[in-house]
C-alpha cells in the first residue's frame, strides 16, 4: 500500500514539475501581454495623421521586398523598439518617456543588433532615427507620447 502511495505521489510531483517548466519557458519566450502593441503600421499612420511634423524616416531599402518600404517609418520602429525590444507597457507614460530618453542617449544604451528592422533594411536606421528624435522639441515629444498612449490603448 505504501508503495502505491509513493508511486502516485512521485507521478503527480513529476507532472507538476513538467507543467511548471513548460509554463516558465512559454512565459520567457513571449513578451508580457501588456507590452504587446498590435497593428504598429496602423498606429503609426494615426500618429502621422495627427502629428505630420514628425519625420517619416522611411527612405530605407528593404532587402526582402527589394524596394523602399514606405510603411517602415520612424514611429513604426519606435513602437516596435518600445514593445518588443524593451518589453515596456504601452499604457504607461513614464515608459514612453524612457523610450524617448533611450533615443536621446539619456537612458539605456541602444543596441544596433537588436534595433527594429536592422536585419531587413540595407542600412540600420538606428542612428538616423536617434538624430530625428533629437530634432523634436520637448513639446513635440510630449505630443508624441500623448498620441502613443492614446492610440495603443486597448479598446
Amino acid at each position: 500500500m505504501n508503495l502505491r502511495l509513493a508511486s502516485s505521489w512521485t507521478n503527480q510531483t513529476i507532472g507538476l514539475c513538467v507543467s511548471t517548466a513548460i509554463a516558465t519557458i512559454l512565459l520567457s519566450i513571449a513578451p508580457p501581454a501588456h507590452a504587446r502593441i498590435v497593428r504598429t503600421a496602423e498606429t503609426a499612420q494615426k500618429i502621422y495623421t495627427e502629428l505630420p511634423e514628425i519625420p517619416l524616416e522611411n527612405q530605407y531599402f528593404n532587402q526582402k521586398l527589394k524596394k523602399v518600404d514606405p510603411n517602415n517609418t520612424l514611429i513604426n520602429r519606435i513602437l516596435r523598439y518600445h514593445a518588443f525590444t524593451k518589453g515596456r507597457p504601452a499604457d504607461v507614460r513614464l515608459d514612453w518617456k524612457l523610450t524617448l530618453a533611450d533615443y536621446l542617449g539619456a537612458n539605456d544604451i541602444m543596441d544596433p543588433a537588436t534595433y527594429p528592422s536592422h536585419d531587413v533594411l540595407s542600412k540600420n536606421p538606428m542612428d538616423d532615427d536617434r538624430a530625428a528624435v533629437n530634432t523634436l522639441t520637448r513639446s513635440m515629444r510630449d505630443q508624441l507620447i500623448d498620441r502613443l498612449i492614446q492610440f495603443t490603448q486597448k479598446p
